[in-house]
């Protein structure tokens, strides 16, 4: 997830490895070959478009598909299944646990960035909730094998609360445990919603033995340490802008402080509630290591510098 305007463009396909074919788009998913004409699916992108377009490079590649694994629940990155469950109905999703309540019911994601209540319309788009999939197998960190691939499914939880990226020969299937440098200059305070998590995370993927990363949004890379450290420096600015604003604030007016000291604009609902929720997720990490309080006065929840 990077905001309410991530790209519908459709994906492009490139081999990254001998059994492993991104395909590049707004958001990207990866094909893997697993042996026996059968394919692994990481992510299935945003929508039915992009379902189709994996069902095409499918087809070119001469692969039926067998599995999905999502990485995690956010819309844009299972928004395809229910489109190729119904052209693969044999085809089983993984997915880590929570995640996959969220997959299986994907109203929740709207209900909680809308505090729980009934969520307004614009919080029901695609950007924000997929049509429902079935998760066959929660799966979480370790070893698995299908068909001939040994895959290591890596615990990047942060962006979301139990996200998995995926090792397969020596490519890193991040998800959204770090984002590409257009991304980062887009989205001045990366998602999150456990941001101590989203920082162990970089150290994670850095230490990955992998020649080539690919995240959720952006390019491949061979810089696995860059890319993490890039990701580092925008969420601890991003951090230092929300403390910075803890002067007595309400928690939407912390948001608009950070956003205008970050040059970052809240211009719909949609990105108006998920940027409330990552700097909701920043004030919860600089409230466990001491850095602020929070009081209530006036029916409002006050941050002050510790």
């Amino acid at each position: 997830m990077t905001g309410s305007q991530t790209s519908s463009k459709g994906p492009d396909t490139v081999r990254l490895s001998e059994r492993v074919h991104a395909l590049l788009g707004g958001v990207n998913c990866a094909i893997v070959d697993v042996g026996g004409g059968q394919a692994l699916l990481v992510d299935s992108g945003l929508d039915k478009e992009y379902g189709r377009k994996v069902r095409k490079a499918l087809g070119a590649l001469g692969l039926e598909l067998g599995h999905i694994l999502c990485t995690h629940s956010h819309a844009d990155h299972h928004g395809g299944n229910a489109y190729l469950l119904r052209q693969y109905p044999d085809a089983l999703v993984w997915a880590p646990e929570v995640e996959a309540d969220l997959i299986r019911t994907p109203y929740l994601e709207p209900i909680y960035l809308f505090h729980g209540a009934k969520p307004l319309p614009e919080l029901t788009g695609k950007w924000l909730m997929a049509d429902p999939s079935p998760v066959h197998r929660v799966v979480g960190p370790g070893e698995v094998t299908v068909g001939d691939a040994n895959i290591t499914l890596v615990d990047v939880r942060g962006h979301a609360h139990r996200q998995l990226a995926v090792l397969v020969d020596d490519v890193l299937l991040a998800a959204d445990a770090v984002f590409g440098a257009d991304t980062l200059g887009k989205y001045p305070i990366p998602f999150a919603q456990d941001v101590a998590g989203q920082l162990a995370a970089f150290d994670v993927v850095a230490a990955q033995a992998a020649r080539l990363l690919l995240p959720g949004h952006g390019e491949p890379t061979t810089d696995l340490k860059g890319a993490a450290a890039a990701n580092r420096r925008a969420v601890l600015a991003a951090a230092e802008a929300v403390i910075e604003q803890c002067d007595g604030a309400s928690t939407e007016a912390v948001m608009a402080g950070a956003a205008r000291a970050l040059g970052m604009v809240v211009d719909d609902l949609a990105r108006y509630h998920l940027d409330l929720c990552v700097v909701s997720a920043h004030l919860a990490r600089a409230r466990e290591l001491g850095l602020v309080r929070c009081e209530l006065a006036d029916a409002r929840l006050r941050w002050v510098r510790a």
